[in-house]
Formats: structure tokens, sequence, C-alpha cells
């Protein structure tokens, strides 16, 4: 087997085993998803306070948050909750998804049963929600892609 060969093989492992630390990663994002969406109610909740927020970053710009507040009955009690539906350091993307949900506005949400005021809007099987897990995932992917492709490459060389 060639030198280059080897290296190749070597480095392919490494890309694989990272694949598989970045699933493993992920799992637990995907858990906690999958249970808000089997295991917390749903119900309607009226927005109280809808604005941007900044935040430094560790960097020298800042993080926008879309943070809301809203309203919700459980159990024939009021609940207000604090929500952060988006965070970015774009302004205009963070002020355009805040716009998406304006005071007074109605908007379901997932909240817990064993802690009320804990609670998600937009949860739902949907792409945006799941979008951590995704992206972690794609990551790993990216990582199978490159190991196949030395593997590929190592099977070429004589």
């Amino acid at each position: 087997m060639s030198e280059k060969r080897g290296t190749l093989r070597v480095i392919a492992a490494a890309n694989f085993i990272f694949c598989g630390l970045f699933l493993l990663f992920s799992l637990p994002f995907f858990w906690r998803q999958v249970q808000v969406l089997r295991t917390w109610q749903e119900t309607d909740a009226q927005v109280l306070r809808s604005e941007v927020v900044s935040q430094p970053s560790s960097g020298h710009e800042n993080v926008y948050r879309a943070k809301l507040q809203v309203l919700y009955t459980v159990a024939g009690l009021p609940v207000t909750s604090e929500l952060t539906s988006f965070e970015s350091s774009n302004y205009e993307a963070t002020r355009k998804r805040t716009e998406e949900f304006p005071v007074g506005s109605h908007h379901l949400v997932r909240y817990d049963p064993s802690n009320p005021a804990q609670a998600r809007i937009g949860a739902g099987w949907n792409r945006n929600y799941f979008a951590l897990p995704l992206i972690v995932v794609t990551i790993g992917a990216f990582f199978a892609l490159i190991g196949a492709v030395l593997l590929a490459i190592g099977k070429t060389i004589g």
C-alpha cells in the first residue's frame, strides 16, 4: 500500500469519526424537540410585547433577538411567558421576524405541563423548529462525504 493511500485512509477515517461525533451530538437536540412536540400541551396565546433587543456578542458585533411576552391560559389561570423567537447578527432579519408577532396577535404555543411558564412558539414538525439539530446533522454529513471522497481517491492510487 502506498504512503499516499494510507494517509488518505487515515484522513478519511478521521472524517468518519467527526461525522459520528456530530451525529451523536445532534441526538439530544432532536430528542428534546420531539419530546416537546409529543408531551407539551398546545394552546392559543396573545402577544403582549414584541421587540428587538440587542446584546453584545463575544466578537465585535451585536446579536439581535426577537423577544416576546405572551399570555395564555392553563387550567383557567393566566400565564405569561417570555420567549425568544429568533436570534441573529442581522438586525433587519430579526426585525422582520419580530414583525410576525405584533402586539395583540394570537399564536399557538406549546407549554410544559409541569412548568406552564416554560413555552415554545412555532414548535412543530418543521424545518425552523428543528434547525439546530438539522445543521449539526448536515455538518456530520459533510464530514462523511469528505471521508467517502477520500476513500474513493485512495482506491484509485495504486
